[in-house]
């Protein structure tokens, strides 16, 4: 009997591990998925924003105008880092479908929450910077409506 015993006791310890391990993988996929959903954010706010301002900046200073080529260059640099953010969650999502058991979790799931810590200010910096260019788009067209 407790040969038996024993034998079960190990199978419950391997048993948990395997859970505990399991329950790590979800929870670095859960992190991964916030961060992609972080940069889809990104790109919705730049690509909903980039027709209006870019058409109102036009009619202001010119398409040819530094201001103009100076916002497209920031709006474009921002969506290629949140397409950039996309891919590396593509590639840390299928990484994570296929570590091992001898995986350093504790290690991942550390640089991932510090990786989701960092994302949750991208939305905010993105919608900064839009409304900015708004705002001072803005200013213009009412000086310009007031010297007519």
């Amino acid at each position: 009997m407790d040969l038996i015993s024993l034998l079960l006791s190990l199978l419950g310890i391997g048993s948990d591990r395997a859970m505990h391990r399991s329950n790590q993988r979800v929870e670095a996929m859960r992190l991964n998925a916030e961060v992609a959903a972080e940069a889809g954010r990104v790109l919705d706010i730049i690509s909903a924003a980039t027709p209006n301002l870019t058409r109102r900046c036009a009619h202001l200073c010119g398409e040819d105008s530094e201001i103009y080529l100076s916002m497209i260059s920031v709006l474009s640099s921002q969506k290629e880092a949140a397409l950039q953010i996309v891919s590396m969650a593509d590639g840390i999502r299928n990484k994570t479908k296929e570590a091992g058991a001898f995986s350093d979790w504790d290690r991942i799931l550390s640089e991932l929450h510090s990786w989701r810590a960092n994302a949750t200010r991208l939305s905010p910096y993105i919608q900064n910077i839009v409304d900015r260019y708004d705002a001072a788009l803005r200013e213009a067209e009412a000086a310009a409506d007031s010297d007519v």
